[in-house]
């Protein structure tokens, strides 16, 4: 129980430290470069792999639960004050497929990552500096890649409320869901070791992520 608490704790700062990793980029770049349009251009080729995974990660969702997917774009545009690295077009929903096209790069995310981490340990992959270095990279791309923005998450707050609907209803109407433990399931040695080896190979991006922070970070003039 404890690495898996550990392991959506890691997932929960690495969210947090990616929205600021890009940011801290584009500051940095810019007061280079002195330049939008290359500044731009330099996060989305940054980024370009990830951003690639996340965008057919929701096609691929959407494709599997019957939903109509349009156009999709690679290319890096503006919306406001803020920088779409790439997009892809979905049909009207329901809201309960909605949510899962949206949130498809995090669960897709999280399966790769580990499924890569844990290939490349019982393959002896870290034993070569330059397949750890690409594993390496492969982890921090998608580590801040992989979370879903606002706008995928649109239609989440309706069906979170519906199902609390629902469950209140079930419960006024006396019927109870059955109890499930969870420990039976955590306390399994192989799930045990797949989230203890999450925790700590989810330490790369977390630590390449605050290291860039602090030696990036905007300087505050006194």
């Amino acid at each position: 129980m404890v690495f898996f608490s550990l392991f959506f704790i890691e997932l929960l700062t690495l969210f947090l430290l990616s929205r600021t990793l890009t940011k801290t980029l584009s500051h940095f770049i810019y007061r280079i470069s002195n330049n939008k349009t290359f500044t731009i251009g330099a996060i989305a080729f940054l980024f370009f792999p990830g951003t690639v995974l996340h965008e057919l990660a929701h096609a691929l969702f959407a494709g599997l639960l019957g939903v109509h997917v349009g156009t999709m774009e690679f290319v890096p545009k503006i919306d406001g004050d803020k920088v779409k690295l790439g997009s892809v077009q979905i049909a009207q929903t329901d809201p309960i497929r909605r949510f899962l096209i949206g949130a498809a790069p995090f669960f897709f995310g999280t399966i790769i990552l580990l499924g890569i981490l844990f290939y490349a340990t019982q393959h002896q992959f870290f034993d070569n500096t330059f397949l750890t270095i690409g594993i390496g990279c492969i982890v921090f791309e998608i580590g801040n890649t992989m979370f879903s923005s606002r706008k995928d998450m649109e239609g989440a707050l309706e069906l979170f409320g519906t199902l609390i609907v629902i469950l209140i209803i079930l419960y006024l109407m006396g019927i109870r869901l059955p109890t499930f433990n969870p420990d039976a399931l955590l306390s399994q040695p192989l799930v045990l070791a797949v989230f203890k080896r999450g925790c700590e190979f989810l330490l790369i991006p977390l630590v390449i992520d605050a290291v860039i922070i602090l030696l990036f970070r905007p300087k505050k003039h006194i």
